[in-house]
């Protein structure tokens, strides 16, 4: 792909935005609705077998489905699914963002506040997936997205599940990243809301202290280790926030506060520290009335 290519006939490619380990992503333009996508075309490994092709194909077509199915000024919104040389091309809300991972690279910690703000509107996000039967399944901050109005938005829904779906995920392989998994997940349990609880407490504990609850062994099935046996260490610069992210990250799901209960203490924490209201944070969860130009990130 390169600048000035059109896709499927309709997507002018204007500029690489980054690449992941699923595939890259271009910022371009609908030249039938004169207005900016990003497209992310997800690329497979070299001399991928047939069947490993197919499940590439039934990721992206999932994506794009529980995509569709939610319609929330917090989630990354997909208008189409095209293909492009015969690899599956997801078209998408365009936002002038940085990640949520960038932020952490580029500043170590971030305030609570802040991380309170952001976390508000993605677990708004998250309930909203969860009544629709869609569990995520990989929260972390590179599939946070924020602009600099402070508006959050979660994307990649790539290996998230709707109620009814079939794992498209490896025999033997865990969906998710090991450093937010939760624990019951870790330990071959099937996804449920519970688990992106713990992903978003997780993903917020990360942001606040600079390093995982599971520590920073690179080692990805040491971690996985770690995560399977629940022990999670309590965090020191947290706050206010403390006792929330231990609510979400108790190692037991059945003993974890909901979706909604968190976006609400989130807001609570976020407010007492005399935080100002985001445009997002005000927002009720129901699908907007438009579309509000997004980007989707490169994989993490």
């Amino acid at each position: 792909m390169e600048a000035g290519q059109l896709v499927a006939g309709y997507y002018r490619l204007v500029e690489y935005i980054g690449a992941g380990a699923m595939g890259v992503v271009w910022r371009a333009i609908d030249e039938r609705l004169e207005r900016p996508v990003a497209v992310k075309r997800v690329i497979g490994q070299h001399g991928m077998s047939p069947a490993d092709r197919a499940e590439l194909h039934a990721r992206a077509m999932r994506e794009a489905k529980n995509a569709a199915r939610l319609q929330h000024p917090n989630a990354i919104m997909v208008f189409d699914i095209t293909e492009h040389e015969g690899d599956p091309c997801l078209v998408m809300e365009y936002l002038e963002s940085k990640s949520l991972a960038q932020l952490i690279t580029e500043r170590g910690t971030l305030p609570v506040p802040e991380v309170a703000r952001i976390g508000e509107q993605v677990a708004r996000a998250l309930h909203a997936a969860h009544k629709a039967g869609i569990v995520h399944r990989d929260v972390k901050p590179g599939n946070i997205l924020i602009d600099d109005s402070g508006v959050a938005k979660l994307t990649d829904f790539g290996i998230s599940r709707a109620q009814g779906d079939m794992t498209l995920t490896a025999t033997g392989l865990v969906g998710g990243t090991p450093a937010y998994l939760a624990p019951e997940l870790a330990r071959g349990a099937d996804p449920a809301p519970a688990s992106d609880v713990f992903a978003l407490g997780a993903t917020l504990y990360h942001a606040i202290e600079g390093h995982c609850p599971y520590g920073d062994n690179p080692n990805q099935l040491a971690l996985l280790h770690t995560a399977a046996s629940g022990k999670v260490r309590p965090p020191m610069q947290a706050g206010k926030a403390t006792a929330l992210l231990m609510s979400m990250l108790r190692p037991e799901a059945s003993e974890r506060i909901g979706m909604a209960e968190a976006a609400r203490r989130l807001a609570q924490v976020a407010a007492s520290a005399g935080a100002p209201d985001t445009p997002a944070a005000t927002m009720p969860a129901l699908p907007p009335t438009g579309p509000v130009p997004s980007q989707p990130a490169a994989e993490q």
